[in-house]
């Protein structure tokens, strides 16, 4: 191994070893619960840096813009999108012509909520809205099984591939973009096939022999719990809970943030559990695994739903959480964080800490908008510094492609890799885009702040 290469692992391991002395010497801060949470005093008015990245607000706003509408919109158009059935082909060479004509639920779900997102907060163009209207009607009449469960794979002309699926992620992916469909085009009936939708969801997932989840190995199948879940459907009741109120809903809402930060919480260890069993008790042998990517992702959900709620205590307790996640999955030798699973001990076939092998395209824009979120509302330094890191990972290892949709994966030492659950020549249509809509927003807003933090609702 090249001297280099030593130095940089022995770095690795003492930022390690002063890592975990650090959350020791930290006791119970680091590992903070919802009911332990207590209300931060955060200035209203903090200033924020006038630089992030080495550009001003407007020059990153400009240069998002740039990237999004200039170059990974025009991947979509020259095959990705379907413009005579509608609909999404996710499996693309890179100059965007399809390999195959299969459309996933995934896709077309995440398609409708995209375009309709992008029609809702981007000047109300009606090309996007029509291309949500041609996904939502290939989606509907295609792939709905009736009941609220969905087909999961079809054809391009929608003959089905695989039928209705045993996993309830599809479903609440193309309620939610039923949802965002129903504020563009404002029809009744696309609002209560996602609420029938997420009833079905609730049914199926609830159910103790349900076996919708990806597990470990080793893992036993029926009734498991998955953080992965609650985070979908936190996201999906935030959507309909910003239309109307509503009890039942809202309930639902208050259940999902609970399960999120404190029955995943493993207050233990100072990490979350991805999987649980059916009751929500601890699975004997996994109690020290974290999916890291699953992590870092909903916890700026559930700082939108603390801000939807108005409530600071959840917001404060959800930020910290952030903060600590992605301390402990970072490459300290390499950079970039790894998605897989982290684990406290080491045991027969695992390894402690986390998972660098893979690092995935969509964990780095996750991490990068939970750092925007909380830098539009605290202002916190550490935000900004996470922000920049991450980016410059993310610049230099998936973004490199030049075609606009970034690459799905890099490798520990950033060499572009597959991901061995999917197809060799995946496109995502989701984290990609979402994360850049949303930190094109969060900037416009800070913007407009003249420079000073959002202050939080109340």
């Amino acid at each position: 191994m090249p001297d280099s290469i030593k130095i940089r692992y022995i770095i690795s391991a003492l930022l390690l070893i002063s890592t975990n002395l650090f959350y020791c010497a930290r006791g119970n801060e680091g590992k903070t619960s919802l009911q332990s949470a207590k209300p931060v005093s955060t200035p209203h008015a903090a200033l924020l840096p006038e630089r992030i990245a080495g550009m001003t607000l407007e020059e990153l706003k400009a240069d998002y813009r740039e990237r999004f509408f200039n170059r990974y919109l025009q991947f979509w158009d020259r095959g990705g999108y379907d413009k005579e059935l509608g609909g999404f082909i996710c499996n693309l060479n890179d100059d965007g012509t399809p390999v195959d004509d299969e459309k996933n639920l995934w896709y077309q779900g995440r398609g409708i909520w995209v375009y309709s997102f992008l029609y809702n907060n981007f000047g109300k163009e009606e090309r996007y809205l029509e291309m949500a209207r041609k996904t939502r009607d290939f989606t509907v009449r295609y792939m709905l099984a009736g009941q609220g469960r969905w087909y999961e794979i079809v054809h391009r002309d929608g003959r089905v591939i695989e039928g209705v699926s045993k996993s309830v992620y599809g479903w609440l992916f193309a309620a939610s973009g039923l949802v965002e469909y129903y504020k563009a085009a404002g029809r009744d009936e696309d609002l209560e096939l996602a609420r029938e939708t997420l009833r079905a969801a609730l049914e199926t997932y609830n159910d103790p022999d349900y076996e919708g989840i990806f597990l470990p190995e080793g893992m036993l199948s029926k009734g498991i719990r998955a953080q992965g879940v609650s985070m979908v459907l936190l996201g999906l009741l935030t959507q309909l809970l910003s239309l109307q109120p509503d009890p039942e809903l809202e309930k639902l809402a208050v259940e999902q943030v609970d399960l999120i930060m404190n029955r995943f919480y493993n207050p233990e260890y100072g990490i979350t559990n991805e999987y649980l069993s059916h009751d929500y008790s601890r699975i004997p042998g996994f109690e020290d695994q974290m999916f890291t990517g699953h992590s870092v992702e909903v916890l700026w959900m559930v700082m939108y739903e603390a801000l939807r709620k108005k409530d600071r205590a959840l917001f404060n307790a959800t930020k910290d959480r952030l903060r600590r996640y992605m301390e402990l999955s970072w490459d300290y030798v390499f950079d970039g964080f790894g998605t897989g699973d982290f684990y406290v001990f080491s045991t027969p076939g695992r390894q402690q800490g986390t998972d660098y092998s893979v690092k995935t395209m969509w964990h780095q824009c996750e991490a990068t908008l939970g750092c925007m979120v909380v830098l539009e509302y605290t202002g916190e330094t550490w935000a900004r510094e996470w922000y920049e890191r991450t980016r410059a990972f993310t610049l230099r290892t998936v973004a490199n492609n030049k075609i606009g949709v970034w690459d799905q994966a890099a490798d520990r030492f950033g060499k572009i890799v597959p991901r061995k659950e999917y197809h060799p020549k995946r496109k995502g249509n989701f984290h990609q885009p979402r994360y850049m809509m949303l930190d094109i927003l969060i900037l416009e807003r800070m913007i407009k702040n003249n420079g000073k933090t959002t202050p939080f609702p109340s």
